[in-house]
């Protein structure tokens, strides 16, 4: 079989596989929902969907989050969460888009992954396939796709597996041209979900540690410079307009977990991996075997395998209560909120070592490893929970959701106390709470309020304030003023006043836009340059 071919055929597994994931998803026997109990960011997301479909012109959506004008398109990055808006347009469904979305994540992961293990750890197919499967199958990603249904997390699960064995193979073997690679792959890991790259700044840092004889050759830190370069351009169009925000107008950050609280007994770690439920988090049984094969084998173990498994022991240690988490509390570490995000990492290295431990089984018996652990994904999705939860597979139910879901996370400081007032369209007339007609869709604010006084009245609009909102009048553009409790407000005059609230980037905003636009394509220029000038 020729090289395209076989590419082609192991493509369509993946895209096949891809959609068998989610299978009880497109059959209807347990949809995409909400679970109370579980208390996962299906709602969130669903109304970030929905915000994405002018985002390109208009950044605020006022027809999603109970229709407050909620900018978070400036603080949550939203380029690779795009594609799910363009197959919702596609198939005039947004219920529809998200699932075809979330199965071409999948698919994204199980290519990626494998491909990133046959170009920079040079490992054969048979291994590629193993790593791809294992990590595309964990435990954990199944809590984030189906319990959470954590977006941000798992477009980043796409490009972590690059972004690591890029980096090792850059560092172990020299390969420093892997800097542009390096960088795309932190680039697309920053713009899914930050707390992610928080996370893989950290294991970075740790690899560079272990590997200190490596990391004393100055070309590591020329190239690696280079990469920060890369990666602070292309990312920039998200992290240059949130910056300008959050100077100007102090926003409320998500909640402040308190990490202790939320790391894991030990105990509980190990017996909810032995049950491999979706419903809490934990790495699962086969992962679990992995470290006991390792363990009770470790002197047989390569050194780089060895430190595999100790890192992953670390980061095990890290998700539970064993570690002070309470000294760190106070620090800008508890912006991680959930210790238990570092089996993240632990997963990946505890797929690598599994690769490597069970591609020396036969194949027949590699087939039927992977038909249970496939048999059991779906077992355990058909084990989440059947009631209290609101399903997302009609587009009805979803617009519902757009209009009922408040989520108060980057709102302006000032509106922390009258959130519930702005939610409800309460507004303000020269110091008056009133109520008035309006009108919203997902780029304009529509209201119509009369001044019958000669003097200016002083309208505050139920409409947060952020950089970017902008006001027309009888359809003349007008200043903007903020109120104190965070919201538009405007001077009228005497007499009927037509007014259309909408949202625009900022002069910042679009020039981030554009130099993260030409990094980009500069970098993808000079990575298929030196390809086929290798070739």
């Amino acid at each position: 079989m020729n090289k395209f071919l076989k590419n082609l055929v192991l493509n369509i597994f993946f895209l096949l596989v891809g959609f068998f994931y989610e299978l009880p998803f497109i059959t209807g026997s347990k949809p995409l929902a909400y679970y109370f109990k579980l208390n996962g960011d299906q709602l969130f997301h669903i109304n970030r969907l929905h915000s994405l479909s002018h985002v390109f012109t208009n950044p605020i959506a006022f027809d999603s989050y109970h229709g407050v004008g909620y900018g978070v398109n400036f603080f949550y990055p939203w380029i690779t969460f795009y594609p799910a808006s363009l197959f919702s347009k596609l198939l005039n469904s947004e219920a529809k888009g998200m699932v075809v979305f979330l199965a071409t994540v999948t698919y994204a992961t199980l290519a990626v992954s494998y491909y990133a293990c046959k170009k920079y750890l040079n490992w054969n197919s048979k291994q590629s396939i193993i790593f791809s499967l294992l990590w595309t199958f964990s435990t954990y990603r199944g809590i984030n796709f189906f319990n959470r249904t954590d977006i941000g997390e798992l477009l980043a699960t796409i490009f972590i597996p690059l972004l690591v064995t890029s980096f090792l193979d850059f560092l172990l073997h020299k390969e420093y041209k892997n800097w542009i690679v390096i960088s795309l792959s932190m680039s697309a890991i920053l713009l899914s979900h930050v707390l992610s790259t928080l996370i893989m700044t950290i294991v970075l840092l740790l690899i560079l540690i272990i590997n200190y004889r490596h990391s004393l050759d100055v070309k590591v830190w020329i190239n690696l410079l280079k990469a920060v370069i890369a990666t602070s351009l292309t990312t920039m169009l998200y992290w240059a307009p949130m910056l300008q925000q959050k100077y100007y107008i102090p926003t409320l950050r998500p909640f402040t977990a308190v990490l202790s609280d939320w790391a894991l007994n030990i105990d509980d770690l190990f017996i909810h991996s032995i049950g491999s439920s979706y419903l809490t988090p934990n790495i699962g049984l086969l992962l679990i075997l992995i470290i006991i094969y390792g363990v009770f084998n470790f002197s047989k173990l390569s050194a780089n395998n060895k430190q595999l498994l100790a890192v992953t022991l670390v980061c095990l240690w890290l998700c539970t209560k064993a570690f002070p988490w309470h000294l760190l509390q106070n620090t800008p570490v508890n912006y991680l909120q959930f210790p238990w995000r570092f089996m993240l990492i632990a997963t990946l290295f505890l797929c690598l070592l599994g690769a490597t431990f069970l591609s020396k089984i036969q194949g027949k018996y590699l087939i039927l490893l992977f038909s249970i652990i496939f048999a059991s994904n779906y077992a355990l999705i058909q084990g989440l929970p059947s009631e209290n939860i609101l399903p997302m597979n009609r587009d009805t139910s979803i617009a519902k959701y757009y209009k009922d879901y408040v989520n108060n996370d980057y709102y302006p400081k000032a509106a922390e106390k009258e959130g519930y007032n702005i939610e409800q369209k309460e507004f303000i007339l020269n110091g008056k709470k009133k109520k008035a007609n309006y009108k919203e869709s997902s780029t304009t604010f529509t209201t119509t309020l009369i001044n019958n006084n000669n003097k200016k009245m002083v309208a505050d609009i139920p409409i947060l304030y952020y950089l970017g909102v902008t006001a027309k009048v009888n359809g003349k553009d007008v200043t903007i003023l903020k109120s104190a409790r965070g919201t538009v407000k405007l001077l009228l005059n005497k007499g009927k006043n037509k007014i259309v609230i909408s949202s625009k980037y900022t002069k910042l905003a679009v020039y981030s836009q554009i130099i993260s636009l030409v990094t980009f394509v500069l970098c993808c220029c000079w990575l298929i340059y030196t390809r086929l000038r290798k070739n």
